[in-house]
Parts: structure tokens; C-alpha cells; sequence
């Protein structure tokens, strides 16, 4: 199992095992945007989008075509039932409005401590999502909501948290661990140089899955 950085940080940062483990982490970035160009992906769009999702792009980090492949692949796993959607990194919930068009619930990951996402967009997220009766969030960490999960198997997760390796690979493979045959897995920020460790950790995993669809910067597997 990947190691859990929001866990590594309970500890002190003179510990013996977090300074090995930041360590890693910084060789791993580094060789990641040494390698940017090997481990690219292919580009892969569909055919047919769906409509322009209606929300507010100033507040998410999501552009209009990338927002119209997350809807495909939504769509694309509606049939999956008795299954919830995840988002993990909600920042101010405006792709949150855009996953409720489902009817099933989303679980929306987010502790609101930073990494991208603080108090006043915690109070943002509260008033987008107020209305919308099937989110549900959950004020936690990836690794402990994933550990303490009490909803039903998951059948899409968007995992836009944390852009660095050790965070991206962990969260693709806990998040895994809960999604079905079919299901799908969507990573963002999957194309810049500033995130080349997100970019390894999703070239990796492309191995295990199959490819959805990839657009510029946003890459979607799928469980087989």
C-alpha cells in the first residue's frame, strides 16, 4: 500500500520516518519532471461530448472540455447500481455542482486544511453545495475517509487534491481498493511540468487500467 502523506504528518518533522519519507518524495518529483516527456499518454477524446456543463469556471479548476468529459465518463457509469460518486478536493464545489448530475449520491472529500483548500473556500463549497440533497461531504483526509468509508462501493472518483506523486499515487490506488468492475477513476492536472509527479503517478497506473478518455490536462481510467 502507498504510503498516506496526510498520516506521515501526525508526526514531527525531526521523526525519523517522515524525514525519510519527505525525502523520497522530494527524488521522486525530481526524477518525475526529469522523465516528463516518457511518461506521457497518448491523447484520447471522445467522439461525442455532451453539453457544455453550466457552472461557474472562474471558481473550478476545470475547464469546459474537461468538464464535458467528466460528464461522459458520469454518464458513462450511471449504470453501475447501488454505488456513490467521490470527488476528492472540492475546493469552492463548483465541480461538485457539475457531479450531482447523477442520481447517485457524491461524497465530497475535502478536510479544509490547506493543500488548496482553506477556511473562506470551505464557506464557498458550504454555500454552493447547500441545496443540492444528494452531497454528502466528508471533512476528512483521502486516507482516513477512505479507512472509515460507510457508504456503498464507488463507482466514479475525481481526484483533484494533492498534485505531487506520493499524494496522487495513493489516492488512485485507496480509492481503487472501493471502486467497482467498470468504474472509473479521474485524475486532473495530469499535463503540466509543475505537477510532473502527478503526471508519473497516473502513467503508472494506466498499466492496471484502461484509458477513458484524455483530453489536455485530465486523464480518466477505467477499472476493467
Amino acid at each position: 500500500m502507498k504510503t498516506d502523506e496526510f498520516a506521515i504528518k501526525r508526526y514531527p518533522k525531526w521523526f525519523p520516518n517522515r524525514l525519510a519519507f519527505t525525502l523520497q518524495a522530494r527524488l521522486i518529483e525530481k526524477e518525475a519532471a526529469l522523465n516528463f516527456k516518457k511518461y506521457a499518454l497518448a491523447e484520447k477524446l471522445l467522439p461525442n461530448f455532451p453539453a457544455l456543463v453550466d457552472l461557474d469556471y472562474t471558481n473550478a479548476a476545470v475547464t469546459p472540455v474537461q468538464a464535458q468529459h467528466l460528464m461522459a465518463a458520469l454518464s458513462a457509469t450511471e449504470h453501475l447500481q447501488n454505488t456513490v460518486v467521490v470527488e476528492v478536493g472540492c475546493y469552492r464545489g463548483a465541480t461538485t455542482q457539475a457531479l450531482r448530475a447523477t442520481s447517485r449520491k457524491v461524497i465530497a472529500v475535502d478536510p479544509y486544511i490547506g493543500y488548496g483548500g482553506f477556511e473562506e473556500d470551505y464557506r464557498c463549497f458550504v454555500q454552493n453545495t447547500a441545496n443540492l440533497s444528494n452531497v454528502i461531504h466528508e471533512r476528512k483526509a483521502s486516507g482516513k475517509a477512505v479507512k472509515t468509508w460507510q457508504h456503498p462501493p464507488v463507482s466514479f472518483v475525481f481526484i483533484d487534491a494533492v498534485h505531487d506523486y506520493v499524494n496522487t499515487a495513493f489516492d488512485i490506488q485507496a480509492w481503487s481498493s472501493l471502486l467497482v468492475e467498470g468504474g472509473m477513476i479521474a485524475c486532473h492536472d495530469t499535463d503540466q511540468q509543475s505537477f510532473a509527479g502527478t503526471r508519473k503517478a497516473v502513467f503508472e497506473a494506466s498499466s492496471v487500467f484502461s484509458i477513458f478518455t484524455h483530453p489536455d490536462n485530465l486523464v480518466i481510467l477505467r477499472k476493467c
